[in-house]
Parts: C-alpha cells; structure tokens; sequence
C-alpha cells in the first residue's frame, strides 16, 4: 500500500525559499564588505597618484627639467585611471548593496498577529521578507495570507519602520481582506502610518483572487519592545504629559473638549473644565533578564475649573484618563502595561498618585 503523502503548508513552502535566500547572503554579504573596503583602497592609490603629478609639476614650475614629458603623461594618466576606479568601485559597491536580498521580516511578524485578528477565517497567516515565488495550491480551507516586509526596518527606540505588502490568495467565495478594517487595528495597537498611504486592489486569476493591501511605510511596535538604553527623565516626561492629557480629555461633556485644552508635553494640561498638574514625579528602572520594567509615579493636582464641576467629579475623570493608559507605547521606555494608585504622605481631596508600569526588553 503506497504511503500518504502529506501536504506541504504553503508556511513551509515559503520557508524554503527564505531558506535559498539566507544560505546565500552571507557571500553576498561579504562580496559587499569587500567591494566596499576596495572603495578605501582605490581612494588611497588616487591620492597618490595625485600627489605623484602635484610633484612633477611644482618641479616644472621650478625650472626643474628631471621628469621626462612620458613621467608627465604617465602620471596624468594614473590619475585619470584612480578617479575612474574609485568611481567605478563605489557603482560597484551600491549595485550589490542594492541586489543583497533583505532578510528582515521582524514588522511582518507583528502585523501578522494584526492580520489573525482582522482575518480571523484564515487558513495561514505567513509573514515573510520574500514574495511567493507562486500562489498557493491547495485554498479550500480559507484564504492564505502572505505579509511581505518590503525593506529593512528602520529602528529606533523600539520603533519600527518599514513598507508592508499584505496579499490574500482565496477563492471567489471567500470573504475579501478588506484595508480599513487593518488601518483600524494598526491605529488600536497605536501605530501609525506616516503618510496615510494604504493602497487596495484585487487581481483575478482563473480559479482563485489576490486581495493585495500596500501600505508604504507602517511604523509599529512590539507588545514588548526592546529598547537598547535605560529610559531618561526626558524619555519619561512625554508619560506624565500624556496622563495629564488623558486625564483632561476623559472629563465628560458634550462636544470637543480638545478644542479648548492646552497640553505641554512633560507638564500639565487643562480646560475650561478642569486642570491636572504634575506637582512630585519620581521613576525607577528595574531588569529581571531581559524584562526592563520602568515604574513612573506622579502626584497630581485636580482641580475643577468650573464652578459646576466638583472636586469628586474631576478626580473621577482622572481616575478614567489613568485607566485609558495601559497598551500605549512611549519611545525609550516601553509599553504601559498596567496602571494603579498610591497613597500620599500627606492626603489631599485634590490630589491623586498615579502610578504607570512600562515594560520593554533591553536591547
């Protein structure tokens, strides 16, 4: 009896081709170095060569007849040849950085937990730094969803930055990935698509539909990103400012009361309504492992500002603003994971401590 075959999922399929990939880039890797350290070597045998014609013709305009009109020539022709190499290496050098595969798909991975979400029907969900060779096979069991990060991410203080292609190879009957309800998720999670460029289209085929979402730069964070540095009291301040903010906007009225709200980042904020000030702020880094967690306590004024608006009543929007913190990310310190208060040394009706846990991964 002829043993089954199994499957392939199209994941492992689209993992032997990262596979090819990244086999071959460390030789391509350093065939870049070497192209690129040849850049040096070129620039030094041109500066030579230069100081070689600098030498015969400070002697010419010296009355010194040693060097031959063919030393002349020689020379002018080793520096016409230098220039012309260093030229040609540093082309050299930027045609193989440009062809080096990229090899980075650490933003897919995270919009791959936002495309489970919004495409809960999905068969698979593959984030990739390749483009499928060839569409799947076998769709009857729901759409395969392809993300491929389209550059290397730029990085910064648990911040990353790239282009994203999201592609959903389904059958006619199944539903079509659609892009707001992703740019909706992406705005939940906090992050943040700088030029607002998100591109949607459908291409048909015989037998199934490609629904191919393009977003040209999406700027996400993990749920605990690692951030290199200890957090400073300038990377802390935009947390206390936020909190002030939150706590301002949570008061409840009809109409936009950001209108007429006036927020310094790092401080205070207030409206006509209310006022939240940061009087005594302190924070304290402390790393288990790799878990760096970052604890910011602030004791803050609330006041209402309004004859109608009582004490109670702003310390309850406060309380709202400070519950709204959890799941915001600050960049060099990390994300709000939970929120609480704490008691002060001396009571008052019109102060609150507020304490904001962040959590992050020491780079």
């Amino acid at each position: 009896m002829a043993a089954k075959t199994t499957r392939k999922t199209f994941a492992t399929i689209v993992a032997e081709q990262e596979a090819t990939i990244l086999a071959e880039a460390p030789k391509l890797l350093a065939e870049i170095e070497q192209a690129r350290e040849l850049i040096t070597t070129r620039g030094e045998e041109r500066e030579e060569a230069e100081d070689r014609l600098s030498d015969i013709l400070g002697a010419f305009k010296r009355g010194d007849a040693s060097h031959s009109a063919a030393d002349l020539a020689e020379a002018r022709a080793a520096v016409e040849r230098a220039e012309l190499l260093t030229t040609g290496q540093r082309a050299k050098a930027d045609r193989l950085t440009k062809a080096a595969p990229q090899t980075d798909k650490r933003l897919a991975e995270m919009v791959a937990e936002s495309v489970s979400k919004v495409v809960p029907y999905a068969a698979e969900v593959i984030p990739s730094f390749v483009r499928p060779a060839e569409a799947p096979e076998y769709l009857l069991t729901g759409p395969i969803v392809v993300i491929t990060q389209d550059a290397p991410a730029k990085e910064r203080d648990g911040k990353f930055g790239a282009g994203i292609t999201i592609r959903s190879f389904r059958l006619p009957h199944f539903q079509q990935i659609d892009a707001r309800d992703l740019e909706e998720d992406f705005k939940a999670r906090g992050w943040f698509i700088p030029s607002d460029r998100i591109y949607q289209n459908t291409e048909r085929h015989d037998s199934f539909m490609v629904d191919v979402v393009r977003v040209q730069e999406l700027v996400a964070y993990a749920s605990t990103p690692v951030i290199a540095k200890d957090p400073t009291e300038s990377d802390v301040n935009p947390v206390i400012g936020t909190l002030s903010n939150e706590m301002v906007r949570a008061f409840p009225i009809q109409g936009d009361v950001m209108a007429g709200v006036s927020f310094q980042p790092g401080n205070g904020a207030s409206s006509e309504f209310v006022s939240v000030k940061p009087r005594n702020r302190r924070f304290k880094v402390t790393k288990t492992g790799a878990e760096r967690r970052t604890v910011v306590e602030v004791e803050y004024e609330v006041r209402g500002e309004n004859a109608n608006v009582s004490e109670g009543a702003a310390l309850t929007a406060a309380m709202v603003g400070l519950n709204s913190m959890p799941g915001k990310f600050f960049a060099g310190v990390g994300v709000v994971e939970k929120v609480s208060t704490f008691d002060l040394k001396t009571p008052s009706p019109n102060y609150l401590g507020a304490r904001v846990e962040l959590v992050s991964l020491a780079g």
